[in-house]
């Protein structure tokens, strides 16, 4: 009988079998995959109802929820101070309870303050200007607002209380602050925040007027109704924003057919809506220099025919949704050098808007880092640091980016790992092969020694008979 061998076909088919599996093992588990978390999440805002602006609802009477497809009440309660180059009307529910005639056109609420002489509509406490009615300056009226004269104005948080400048008027805000006397309002992204925020002021720039607004201060203003949602620039308004503050708004700055509007070096913080929101054919927008976080939706949404808009060198952190956003055929925009990180939702975001040009964003940790959806094309997305997000990228290619370490990415760190087990595998496999041959080939051997031992003493048995 030949000596015993460990025969190299079961080692061979063992390794083909531990390669096969380190493969599969590969393909399977040397990608990072996280589940994706949130795609919508419900905010329950207000039904769109056709209304007046809120300048025309004061004027009127009616209250700040009305619509303008029925007939509607005037209310005593509402009140405006509605001040014209030669006159201050005092209206009460739609109607004129008193004409004051100015010499000279007011120039400052300190000067408003003192033409009316009644503290039940406006008063001065040193430095402190307190509304209890709206404020409207119409046909082309220059008022300021600005430190040290006024260092801060409160505004009564009941219906048809607001600041606003109207048909080709300008206000000018510096060092102020500004907010509604009721701060107890929900937190940023409640629900029952819509449903608490009918009797918050807000500050408005209406028909080609400008605002400008530097160095200030905007807390618990706005409410989900028509332009009256914190900031807004409307039909036309223009102006600039630079080293200010919004917080705890509806929304930080709303725009609706604005042209050439700067927004600067500003922080929006835990405004329930969005912190910027370019809307309605706004065009020619600069949001430069910015921080929008933790805001209850989007940190900057341009939507509704924004065009030709650029979003730079801005920081979008923590937003309940996500962090930049062009929605609604908003074409042609720039958006670049941003840092967009830990977005509940997406990093950036281009729904139904084509033609945008997205380049050099840092988009980190996010759900979606680069997301395109809906009627969108031409959209340029070119050296963008993409890492760490759930998903690099849905509906539009990485390629031309810099992206690591996102889910769905090939790991270097779980491929070693996979290899490393599968080599460990087939050497114990191996091992466990040749411990068997050789446990084949020892009882063959017994076997035999047993048999030849056997067939011996046959034979020593015979040669005795």
């Amino acid at each position: 009988m030949r000596r015993g061998r460990i025969g190299i076909g079961p080692v061979i088919l063992v390794t083909i079998v531990a390669l096969t599996l380190g493969v599969m093992g590969t393909w399977v588990f040397g990608r990072t995959y996280s589940g994706l978390e949130l795609q919508k999440a419900p905010f329950g805002r207000l039904s769109y109802v056709p209304s007046y602006d809120p300048i025309q609802d004061v004027t009127l009477g009616l209250p700040m929820d009305s619509g303008s497809n029925k007939v509607q009440l005037p209310d005593k309660h509402i009140r405006a101070l509605l001040v014209y180059p030669t006159s201050i009307i005092l209206a009460t529910g739609g109607k004129n309870s008193k004409v004051i005639s100015t010499a000279t056109p007011v120039t400052t609420l300190a000067e408003l303050v003192s033409l009316v002489d009644d503290p039940s509509w406006i008063k001065q406490t040193g430095s402190v200007i307190t509304m209890y009615a709206a404020a409207v300056f119409e046909k082309g009226m220059h008022i300021s607002v600005t430190a040290p004269t006024t260092t801060e104005v409160t505004m009564q948080a009941d219906p048809g209380v607001f600041l606003a400048v109207n048909t080709r008027s300008r206000l000018d805000i510096d060092g102020v602050y500004i907010h509604a006397s009721n701060q107890d309002t929900p937190n940023a992204g409640s629900r029952v925040a819509v449903r608490a925020d009918l009797g918050r002021p807000f500050v408005l720039a209406n028909d080609n007027s400008t605002m400008t607004v530097a160095n200030s201060t905007f807390r618990y203003l706005g409410r989900d109704w028509n332009s009256s949602y914190g900031l807004a620039w409307e039909k036309g308004s223009s102006g600039s924003v630079s080293n200010s503050l919004f917080e705890h708004n509806f929304i930080g700055i709303y725009t609706d057919h604005t042209d050439g509007l700067k927004i600067e070096d500003s922080q929006f913080y835990f405004n329930s809506l969005y912190g910027i929101d370019p809307h309605s054919f706004s065009t020619n927008l600069l949001i430069e220099r910015n921080i929008s976080n933790y805001n209850g939706r989007h940190g900057i949404i341009g939507s509704d025919h924004v065009t030709n808009t650029i979003v730079r060198n801005n920081t979008t952190i923590g937003n309940g949704l996500n962090g930049i956003m062009m929605d609604e055929f908003s074409d042609g925009n720039h958006i670049e050098q941003n840092t967009v990180t830990g977005n509940k939702g997406d990093g950036i975001v281009m729904a139904s808007s084509s033609k945008n040009l997205i380049t050099d964003n840092v988009v980190e940790h996010n759900r979606v880092g680069l997301h395109v959806r809906g009627e969108s094309s031409g959209n340029s997305f070119a050296d963008n640091t993409v890492a760490h997000n759930q998903m690099a990228a849905q509906g539009v290619s990485l390629h031309g980016n810099n992206g690591y370490g996102n889910g769905g990415d090939w790991s270097a760190a779980r491929i070693v790992a996979v290899w490393v087990i599968t080599l460990l595998i087939a050497v114990l496999l191996v091992l466990a092969t040749m411990a068997n041959s050789l446990r084949r080939i020892r009882r063959s051997r017994m076997a035999w020694e047993h048999n030849l031992a056997l067939q011996g003493r046959l034979d020593r048995e015979l040669v005795d008979l």
